[in-house]
């Protein structure tokens, strides 16, 4: 499958950065340079994304990664991963269509209610944390969220290569029961990914698309449009698209954005006013093959953590607003596909060198436990 569509989520609890891998969840103490990965349960799954209520997960796997069509979807544990049963729903394994694109691909948690939350395909909501399930559209969002500072707004975004080349945006303000479709404010033959709420003005929202930076400050009822690419491939914006924007933590002036192209680089960009202007993106040095998509961005204290096909990375946000950014692996080494396969000997947990059928998991490289994937 093209990894591109496969985007495992990760989150930031206290210190602690827990990863969704195709081989389950994991965890690491981003406080102490020490600290190596540890396994945390959902042993074995594909996970997409996961949610918290009290001591209570709800995990949501990738429907099609490694078992075609598979219609165990949602899992629901009292002890964070190490047990869990299947709760999906019969509405969820209805959705037959083989494309690997329609699929479920994250938990959008409400952000006062934490037994609420959104899925898609289609735009799901459930008020008992899994229990039930009831439908609130028919679009197939790849991107949907509650506004966290009135979470009666909503909002659902697609891609125009999905959908008859036409850009999808809708927003409703009564919490789905009705919705306004703004498709026509964004170009069409594009995108538009994950919105980022400023967190102080509830009008003011930024996203990414193909090549662009969408913005609006009068809550989504109109929106400017500003190209960032440096070309074009047939009808998209080939250079990079867009997929996380973040407002800084401490000065909402400061906007990150990430991302990862077809000329296999991550890429980051940072505005220092809020989204009007841009600098120029940065590229990762050294590529990876054969692409570098980027699955997740969050912040911890005064580093961006961006999770890619590659690896998890941290960034200085200082040095990013600076433009003299570097990029490392969270290990403290960045670390390379070509790397792993042509120079460093791999080694599984138990000590015994890997030289033949390497599969995606935890393995010994350079002395570092680190999650690693392989092209098949």
């Amino acid at each position: 499958m093209v990894a591109d569509y496969y985007q495992p989520q990760m989150h930031v609890e206290g210190d602690i950065l827990y990863v969704c891998t195709r081989q389950g969840l994991y965890s690491k103490d981003l406080s102490d340079s020490n600290s190596i990965w540890q396994f945390v349960g959902f042993e074995g799954i594909s996970l997409q994304d996961y949610a918290r209520n009290g001591d209570d997960m709800l995990a949501l796997r990738h429907r099609y990664y490694n078992n075609n069509n598979c219609n165990e979807i949602l899992f629901l544990s009292h002890d964070e991963g190490k047990t869990h049963e299947d709760i999906t729903p019969e509405s969820f394994k209805t959705r037959n269509n083989t494309h690997y694109i329609y699929t479920f691909l994250t938990l959008e948690q409400h952000p006062t209610d934490p037994s609420t939350l959104l899925t898609s395909f289609d735009m799901f909501q459930t008020a008992d944390f899994g229990k039930t399930w009831h439908k609130l559209t028919n679009m197939t969002p790849e991107y949907m969220g509650y506004h966290p500072l009135n979470p009666d707004i909503i909002y659902e975004a697609g891609g125009g290569e999905h959908t008859d080349d036409q850009t999808d945006f809708r927003i409703s303000s009564d919490g789905g029961q009705t919705w306004q479709n703004k498709t026509g404010c964004f170009p069409k033959y594009n995108n538009v990914y994950r919105v980022a709420f400023h967190p102080t003005d509830p009008n003011r929202w930024i996203a990414g698309g193909w090549g662009m930076a969408y913005s609006t400050s009068d809550g989504g009822q109109t929106w400017n449009s500003q190209y960032l690419g440096y070309g074009t491939y047939g009808n998209y914006d080939y250079v990079c698209p867009w997929r996380y924007a973040i407002y800084d933590n401490d000065n909402a002036s400061f906007v990150y954005m990430a991302g990862g192209s077809h000329d296999g680089y991550m890429k980051l960009m940072c505005s220092t006013d809020g989204g009007i202007t841009w600098n120029r993106p940065y590229m990762e040095p050294i590529k990876t093959t054969p692409y570098d998509f980027v699955f997740d961005m969050k912040q911890w204290r005064d580093k961006l953590l961006v999770y890619s096909q590659s690896d998890v990375y941290e960034i200085s946000k200082a040095e990013l607003i600076g433009l003299t950014t570097s990029v490392t692996s969270i290990e403290g080494k960045t670390i390379t596909i070509s790397e792993i396969q042509n120079n460093a000997p791999i080694y599984n947990l138990s000590g015994r060198k890997m030289v033949n059928g390497k599969s995606h998991g935890i393995y010994i490289i350079n002395g570092k436990k680190m999650i690693k994937e392989f092209k098949k």
